[in-house]
């Protein structure tokens, strides 16, 4: 599709509208100067009527009957030429009618159609230009059969008739070029302000990313936290699951950064597997990842067996750790409790970090846990789940 053919789709509807009033008011205007070609020339007034009406009024019906059709506006605006133009040819028949002398004098109104088909309907340049350039040789081939012309009549009508052809021509060719110059400027503006939405939702989105695991990272659990704090239809009972490598130096120091780097990756993928969907998966430092457990199923219970099998699924990635002559493992915090008004994330993720350490102290691979909530279950704070 062409930027022109862009232009008439886009702005049909609009130029349709602007179309039928100009035809309802040009049509008004050229049946209403039946009345002025009888006060003017008497002798053409059945001449007049006749083919005005009968000519001229059952296309311009018609035309109304065409604007409804499901065909392009630049068709319809052809259309509304044409009939312009059988407008002028008719006029023309009626004043080769008159003997009167007048009818040289009122010739001149003839000049007005090229306002009309330049100015006024203000169609595409080719067809403003091609509908002129036909009135023109109506006019000045009629203008030699007129009572009482001559050559210094003829030169005298086109002295006027030349200016108001080219300058309406010039004026239409302006106007159809600052439109569509308009138009391209306001569609620049929409795709640059198109373009610049999509990079600031993709810079949100990857400002919200780890760049390594394609996890969220801790921006994007505070915002979470905060949208979970805003919604007091919903419980905001909630489990922060802290999760740590163990010995995790030494295993990227044996095998280096680039082994370290994918090792974090497949702990990444452990966990979304093991998480919901509704929980947030981030990684929040170095060799620590943390889960938001939230939904409305979601208890205390349910937050250690999620640990738990957390610490499952790395165990059965069977990563080799030489370091310590055995397997990848990780040591677990958990924190239940309430996000609310005396209780924010960073106090919830304090108290997971206690117990993570509490798992670490205790020989690691192992989960523990801390609660805020007066509803947990009576177990003691940093106890850990038998899983060895």
């Amino acid at each position: 599709m062409t930027v022109r053919d862009l232009y008439d789709s886009d702005r049909q509807d609009e130029r349709l509208r602007s179309l039928k009033r100009i035809t309802v008011w040009l049509a008004t205007f050229y049946f209403s100067y039946t009345l002025v070609d009888i006060n003017l020339l008497p002798d053409i007034t059945l001449r007049s009527v006749l083919l005005r009406g009968l000519i001229v009024g059952p296309p311009t019906i018609m035309l109304f009957a065409y604007y409804q059709w499901s065909v392009s506006i630049r068709h319809k605006e052809l259309a509304g030429v044409c009939q312009a133009c059988l407008g002028t040819l008719v006029w023309c028949v009626v004043l080769l009618g008159s003997n009167d002398p007048n009818v040289l004098n009122y010739f001149y109104a003839g000049l007005v159609f090229f306002l009309v088909l330049t100015i006024v309907i203000n169609p595409p340049f080719e067809y403003s230009l091609y509908g002129s350039l036909f009135v023109f040789a109506c006019l000045y081939t009629t203008i030699w059969f007129l009572e009482g012309a001559s050559v210094g009549y003829v030169l005298h009508h086109l002295s006027v008739g030349m200016p108001v052809l080219v300058l309406s021509l010039m004026a239409n060719y302006r106007f159809s070029a600052e439109s569509l110059r308009l138009y391209l400027e306001k569609v620049s503006v929409e795709q640059l302000r198109e373009e610049l939405a999509t990079r600031n939702a993709e810079l949100e989105r990857l400002s919200c990313i780890d760049p390594l695991t394609d996890l969220a990272n801790r921006r994007a659990l505070a915002l979470h936290a905060k949208a979970l704090q805003r919604n007091v239809s919903a419980s905001r009972r909630v489990a922060i699951i802290l999760i740590d490598v163990d010995n995790f130096k030494a295993y990227n120091d044996y095998y280096g950064h680039t082994q370290g780097d994918s090792c974090l990756c497949k702990v990444a993928e452990a966990l979304r597997s093991a998480c919901d969907t509704n929980d947030v998966v981030c990684r929040y430092g170095g060799e620590e990842f943390l889960v938001l457990h939230h939904n409305e199923a979601s208890s205390f219970k349910s937050s250690l067996v999620l640990a738990e099998s957390i610490r499952q699924q790395i165990i059965d990635l069977a990563i080799p750790h030489q370091p310590t002559d055995g397997i990848l493992s990780v040591s677990v915090g958990v924190c239940y409790g309430s996000l609310d008004d005396s209780t924010n994330l960073q106090t919830l993720i304090k108290s997971a970090d206690e117990a993570l350490y509490q798992a670490k102290r205790e020989g690691r691979n192992r989960v523990c846990h801390n609660v805020h909530s007066a509803t947990c279950p009576p177990l003691a704070s940093g106890e850990a789940m038998n899983i060895l």
